[in-house]
């Protein structure tokens, strides 16, 4: 940005309108989704994201109570014809055995994946029982992604053994420290504990925040209040975690909020792809 002297005195004022960003990742993007999409998944998917510009994205498996064969064939076909724009990540809950056994990190890379995405552990994050998980990802070289914060319900109508409280932020701390060549990905910013995952980020340089998910003025407001204080565009990564038809309109949100509040093209760079370069090391 620019200041220039005029008659009313210095005025500040944008010197371009955004440009197209050269590289967009969705790094939040779950498989199947709404009926509407699920019978022809993969190829409304990558239709939705040429219409939108985005150039690749992070997509999560079920988890593996709930991968079938249908499911199976999809990522068959995603591993041989489409690994250059959709990555894999599977899905573990840690601790809910015997599904999520720690093997299935192995049997996640032996077919392609790529990353982790974990979510509803049966004890908080950075419990000793979980450590081996992140040693096995780490040794792999495979980024991991940890929903944060309270976490949607699958029904409420039968008992869960579910606890939001397991996803805190600050949970993350010590698996970065304990993994310290991890890459982790804090899911929605760890909503509604923005301070705090704001703080971890801060304190771990291989730990970004992904910006997606529902109370999309929540977290737009969370960040103007902690932006330059303790956290950097640097730390944020774009994520959609809607159905792919919601692209444009979350990306026109967030590319005309980040303008609005100051930051430049660089920096809007970083969030909507090149910090998840980064992650994903994509080159």
């Amino acid at each position: 940005m620019q200041v220039r002297r005029g008659v009313q005195g210095d005025v500040a004022y944008y010197d371009e309108f955004p440009k197209e960003h050269k590289l967009v990742v969705d790094i939040h993007h779950h498989y199947g989704g709404r009926q509407a999409e699920k019978e022809n998944f993969v190829d409304v998917l990558l239709r939705n994201m040429d219409v939108a510009g985005v150039h690749k994205v992070c997509l999560f498996s079920s988890s593996p109570e709930r991968y079938s064969e249908k499911e199976d064939k999809d990522w068959k076909r995603v591993f041989k014809d489409y690994s250059d724009r959709i990555i894999g990540f599977g899905s573990i809950r840690p601790g809910r055995l015997p599904q999520n056994k720690l093997e299935i990190i192995d049997e996640y890379y032996s077919k392609g994946f790529k990353g982790l995405k974990f979510i509803t552990p049966t004890k908080r994050y950075d419990h000793d029982d979980f450590l081996c998980y992140y040693e096995k990802a780490e040794g792999y070289g495979m980024p991991t992604l940890f929903h944060t914060g309270v976490v949607a319900r699958g029904s409420v109508a039968e008992r869960q053994d579910v606890s939001s409280a397991h996803m805190r932020p600050v949970y993350l701390d010590r698996i970065a420290r304990w993994c310290p060549k991890l890459k982790i990905v804090a899911a929605h910013m760890g909503e509604p504990w923005y301070g705090e995952a704001y703080n971890t980020s801060q304190k771990n340089p291989l730990l970004w925040l992904d910006i997606s998910g529902k109370g999309i003025w929540l977290k737009a407001k969370a960040i103007r209040e902690h932006l330059w204080i303790r956290l950097r565009p640097e730390k944020l990564v774009f994520g959609l975690d809607e159905p792919s038809s919601q692209y444009a309109r979350i990306i026109h949100f967030w590319e005309t909020f980040f303008y609005e509040i100051g930051l430049d093209q660089k920096q809007r760079d970083m969030i909507f792809g090149e910090n998840a370069a980064q992650i994903l090391d994509i080159h």
